[in-house]
């Protein structure tokens, strides 16, 4: 099993770095007949070998040996048209789910979160956005705004991060395997589409808890699941009647100042604003959204090229974490049971700041969401 590990580990780590056999032999030391027997299940190579080929790769040697992951209850759709490189990122991204899953459940135990049961929700998407706000108590016409602090007091795990592959914007795991856990790929688009993939997983989780059967798909955005979920999100972030109102209040607004300004306040895309006013009015989303492209070009000369987002929203503005993974973090350090190397590397952050936030937090001079970092 470990010659089989290897095998595929060391083809799939090559792909994601775009190595050829010839080009690792360069960087590792290590000759292409080995290499090539590795691969083929040929030979069990020396330590000295493993060695040599962790480095070349600059990674720790125990990553040429994990057993492929089995995530019994992932909900994951990828984009059907995928180079060699982005399906070894997609691997990848497998091996980094379900370690940061795994951390998250060894350190549970100081923190335990409390998972509201969403089984007794409406099956339609509308009915349960409008619920879910009722459950946290946001009226809805209010904004939401602490987007993470809302999911963790649901006991919806979150993981923010590069995936390292720009055709996925997220996924999502349920209790199976230590969930219900999202995860946001922040490494595409803007902080609008941060927000919406959050809240998008969020309603496949309430509304598809069946589809959570740890097989890999290719996306379907016209499946009734799809647009279950993006209509629960946008309906929970943005609901249709606020955009009645907004509309009604901005009468002296251009059309374009109508929808920007909407925006604005509830912290979302401009084709989310466009598609709720479409829903709101029966308008067709894919007509008036070319009509907004071209005025606002006209206006801004600026085109929509790369995902352009008017106006976006500045990142500096959100702190997108698990701030229930921090207290773990600082819960475990309080006991002893991890020390501040182990800590900062959780944390993603240095020992030094660390150690200066948690005197801090030990003072009660702040709470884990105060945190620089």
């Amino acid at each position: 099993m470990l010659k089989e590990n290897l095998s595929a580990n060391l083809r799939r780590l090559m792909k994601l770095k775009g190595l050829s056999i010839p080009e690792l032999e360069k960087v590792s030391k290590v000759s292409r007949a080995t290499i090539s027997n590795i691969l083929n299940l040929k030979t069990d190579p020396s330590l000295s070998t493993i060695e040599k080929l962790s480095k070349g790769l600059n990674i720790d040697e125990g990553k040429l040996f994990e057993a492929n992951p089995c995530l019994k209850s992932l909900r994951y759709r990828t984009n059907k048209n995928m180079s060699a490189r982005e399906k070894a990122a997609k691997e990848t991204l497998l091996f980094t789910v379900s370690e940061k899953l795994l951390l998250y459940r060894q350190l549970e135990k100081f923190s335990p979160l409390n998972v509201t049961d969403f089984s007794d929700f409406p099956s339609s998407p509308v009915e349960a956005a409008h619920k879910l706000r009722e459950i946290l108590n946001i009226s809805q016409n209010v904004p939401i705004t602490n987007f993470c602090g809302q999911l963790t007091s649901l006991g919806i795990k979150q993981f923010y991060f590069n995936f390292g592959i720009s055709k996925t914007f997220g996924l999502s795991v349920n209790k199976d395997d230590g969930g219900p856990a999202v995860f946001v790929n922040t490494g595409t688009a803007n902080v609008e589409r941060w927000i919406f993939t959050l809240i998008h997983e969020l309603g496949h989780i309430i509304l598809h808890p069946d589809s959570y059967n740890g097989e890999i798909k290719e996306e379907d955005s016209k499946s009734q699941e799809e647009d279950d979920a993006n209509t629960f999100a946008a309906e929970f972030l943005l609901p249709i009647n606020v955009v009645r109102e907004k509309v009604m209040k901005t009468t002296e607004f251009s059309f374009i100042n109508k929808i920007l300004e909407i925006k604005r306040e509830f912290s979302v895309s401009y084709e989310l604003a466009l598609r709720q006013y479409c829903n709101a009015y029966s308008r067709n989303y894919t007509e008036i959204l070319q009509k907004f492209r071209i005025i606002y070009k006209n206006w801004k000369k600026h085109d929509f090229k790369d995902h352009y987002e008017p106006e976006a929203l500045p990142k500096e503005l959100f702190h997108f974490e698990d701030t229930n993974f921090r207290n773990c973090v600082f819960q475990a350090l309080s006991m002893k049971e991890i020390d501040f190397h182990a800590a900062a590397g959780m944390l993603e952050t240095s020992e030094k700041e660390l150690e200066e936030s948690f005197n801090e937090f030990q003072n009660g001079k702040q709470s884990a969401e105060d945190f620089p970092f």
